[in-house]
């Protein structure tokens, strides 16, 4: 009788599932547009790689020339654009928040230990003391210098070109303060009254719903409408592979010249066809064509 050894059991074998990589569709930059873009972009950051005086991590513009105004009257509230790939995240920035009055209401759940907003400002401060120092050039100076992003409670941010318009944040177009909302809309929140008079007031704080809009205020760039002929957005930064800057470039024409993202975007009449001209740079760079007039 024949006698047969037990079978070894089979070798488990652990296979790790590949994680998809999901491939960028391009909606407006055809074929020819996309090289001028990676042509265009490969000079500029060479031309940065070679000026030692300049870091690593330089913004790389966007410049769109229009054929018609993006905004009948000045606008001063940035619009937020998304993008395919991140900016940014919050934990890399150096972030202000300016409060309504007083600030503790709103401060003491936003730092609480374990919440999700703990760590996430470098200042937070109320209303009137920002008022108070926008009286002095060299603080705000300071404080522009000091924060990488500004963000302000949508119930006092229309209040702020009063007496800030002038200053450096609004003059140099690169840390126009942003709003956002301390809790999410809920018309059946709970209202509580007021010290100082009989109104009710909503003051909730969700840090998780916070710390949402500024995930996405970092991740995503920005843009105020024009009563010019031109636009200027940040896409990334140098140290960015090419063809993530031209995805974003992509993103960026999409949400501008697409109806369905109407009031925020779709605001560049005739869409693709209302553009003269296209160009990248940087802040102090000469600009690299992409588009140029009478090619569209």
């Amino acid at each position: 009788m024949a006698i047969y050894a037990n079978p070894k059991p089979a070798k488990l074998v652990e296979v790790k599932k590949q994680k998809e990589v999901s491939v960028y569709k391009y909606s407006v930059l055809d074929e020819q547009l996309q090289a001028n873009a990676i042509r265009s972009l490969r000079s500029l950051i060479a031309h940065l790689k070679s000026t030692p005086s300049l870091t690593s991590h330089e913004p790389i513009l966007l410049v769109i020339d229009t054929k018609e105004p993006t905004a009948k009257a000045t606008e001063l509230v940035p619009r937020i654009v998304p993008v395919y790939n991140a900016l940014e995240k919050p934990i890399n920035q150096k972030i202000l928040l300016i409060t309504k009055d007083p600030v503790m209401t709103y401060k003491g759940p936003i730092t609480e230990k374990g919440s999700k907003t703990e760590n996430l400002f470098h200042d937070i401060m109320c209303f009137k003391k920002l008022k108070a120092m926008s009286k002095n050039n060299k603080l705000m100076t300071k404080l522009y210098h000091e924060n990488d992003l500004v963000v302000v409670d949508h119930r006092v941010h229309r209040l702020l070109p009063t007496f800030l318009s002038k200053s450096i944040f609004y003059k140099s177009g690169q840390k126009i303060p942003l709003m956002i909302q301390m809790a999410r809309p809920d018309p059946d929140a709970k209202l509580v009254k007021s010290k100082k008079s009989n109104k009710l007031k909503d003051e909730r704080v969700e840090p998780s719903y916070i710390y949402k809009q500024i995930s996405s205020i970092c991740k995503n760039t920005k843009f105020i409408p024009s009563t010019g002929n031109c636009l200027t957005i940040v896409i990334g930064y140098s140290d960015f592979k090419v063809e993530k800057l031209v995805e974003n470039i992509d993103c960026i024409l999409n949400y501008l010249t697409d109806s369905q993202f109407k009031p925020v975007g779709g605001i560049i009449k005739k869409g693709f066809k209302g553009i003269d001209d296209l160009h990248v740079r940087t802040k102090d760079s000469v600009a690299l064509p992409i588009l140029e007039k009478g090619s569209n």
